[in-house]
């Protein structure tokens, strides 16, 4: 703690400087080792869910997953939960799918310094929580980060990107990125998720290989998650002004 300091205000919020640098720095939430007690305000991904969560149908996009309340922006909603496989596993679950299989394999890189990659594999098929009901979106209200908690290993956070009305869908952009496209507009159509939700660029790399992959490093769209495998490609329907029209790829896990 003395290394990273707090990463979150006095309601559990993400710190702007957190979400805001151009190289994000770790998230540490006290733990067993700190003598500090249960109330600390750097205690919140470990805490749980306190938002009212809801699993739906829709239409064209299978299950999916909304808020009941209102939620502020940089609040954490829910983590990506799931088993954390070996790079071997993670290849054998991914190539042994079939086109019309769902797939929730998620590629977490972390970008630690210079050329260091860490690299974290989570599937929540078997074993998880509702974060794997949360569907894509181009233009989406909730960013991914890695929050560390007793062990290395990060659990997979998602926080308000913006401000999240109650009824709302909850999505993340499967690539990372936040669009900038205009989610009022969307809101308006009753296509998007409303709030505040545009501006600022997040970097994850995802797809038909990995499910998503997170990096701590902004403003750098990961090769991998090119439009490069047609024959892959899954259509959006996100809705959203900025739609890209297919789902993000990442053919990381394919030649494992």
């Amino acid at each position: 703690m003395k290394q990273y300091g707090h990463s979150y205000d006095a309601k559990g919020s993400l710190l702007d400087v957190v979400v805001g640098s151009a190289f994000q720095r770790p998230i540490v939430e006290c733990n067993r080792s700190c003598s500090c007690t249960p109330l600390c305000r750097n205690r919140v991904v470990q805490k749980g869910i306190r938002f009212r969560l809801q699993v739906f149908r829709t239409r064209r996009k299978g299950f999916a997953l909304r808020t009941l309340d209102a939620v502020p922006k940089n609040a954490f909603v829910c983590e990506y939960a799931g088993e954390v496989l070996t790079v071997a596993e993670a290849g054998r679950r991914v190539n042994a799918q079939t086109a019309a299989d769902a797939n929730y394999v998620l590629a977490v890189r972390e970008h630690v310094g210079g050329e260091s990659v860490t690299t974290t594999y989570v599937d929540p098929a078997r074993v998880g929580n509702v974060g794997r009901f949360l569907n894509h979106s181009c233009c989406p209200n909730l960013v991914m980060m890695p929050v560390r908690v007793n062990t290395a290993v990060p659990r997979l956070a998602l926080f308000a990107a913006c401000s999240i009305r109650a009824g709302d869908e909850l999505c993340y952009d499967y690539a990372g990125v936040r669009s900038q496209g205009s989610a009022d507009e969307d809101a308006a159509r009753g296509e998007g998720h409303g709030g505040d939700c545009q501006g600022a660029s997040w970097t994850m790399g995802q797809g038909g290989g990995c499910h998503g992959a997170a990096s701590v490093r902004q403003q750098e769209f990961i090769s991998e998650s090119a439009f490069g495998d047609r024959e892959r490609l899954k259509p959006c329907y996100c809705g959203a002004t900025c739609c890209q029209k297919y789902l993000p790829f990442d053919a990381c896990l394919f030649d494992v």
